[in-house]
């Protein structure tokens, strides 16, 4: 049902976290040497910093499962409450991801760059806007539970007159 004003945020959720694939989450610039964090790893590294798929692979899968996730519920306006869970299982991925980002992939980078690059050393770190995604996700995301939730209350009122 495309007129439901939630499957446009679930849509659109879907589609901006696909993004995810295309963009770099930050960008860290240690004495001149430029990497571009990404979901895949990091590009452009320092000679021995060599951090990649393998060490991202939850990344890649929350990325994926905040893609899919969306789609998946949009076809299922026929059983709201589930339409409900998958949005809130949409949520915490966002979360997840956001919280591996910050807490666990940053701070590793960082002790990573420190290590190869010594004591001295100036470090400058940019964020890009993939790093905005997902807390626009999760913005679309509440959006679309209330839009679900006011479609069970409305059911119900119906329900009830007759």
């Amino acid at each position: 049902m495309i007129q439901r004003r939630q499957t446009i945020f679930m849509l659109l959720s879907a589609i901006i976290s696909a993004l995810l694939f295309f963009m770099p989450l930050a960008s860290f610039n240690a004495d001149g040497n430029i990497m571009q964090f990404t979901i895949f790893g990091i590009r452009n590294p320092i000679d021995s910093l060599s951090l990649t798929t393998a060490y991202t692979w939850p990344l890649v899968i929350l990325t994926f499962l905040m893609t899919i996730v969306p789609v998946v519920t949009i076809f299922l306006y026929k059983k709201r409450e589930l339409q409900v869970r998958l949005c809130r299982i949409n949520m915490l991925a966002t979360v997840i991801f956001i919280g591996l980002v910050f807490l666990y992939y940053e701070n590793d980078i960082l002790k990573i760059i420190a290590a190869v690059e010594g004591d001295q050393y100036q470090l400058d770190v940019a964020y890009f806007i993939g790093m905005a995604i997902p807390l626009v996700n999760l913005v679309l995301e509440i959006l679309a539970i209330r839009g679900i939730k006011k479609d069970i209350e409305l059911l119900k009122s119906i329900d009830r007159l007759r």
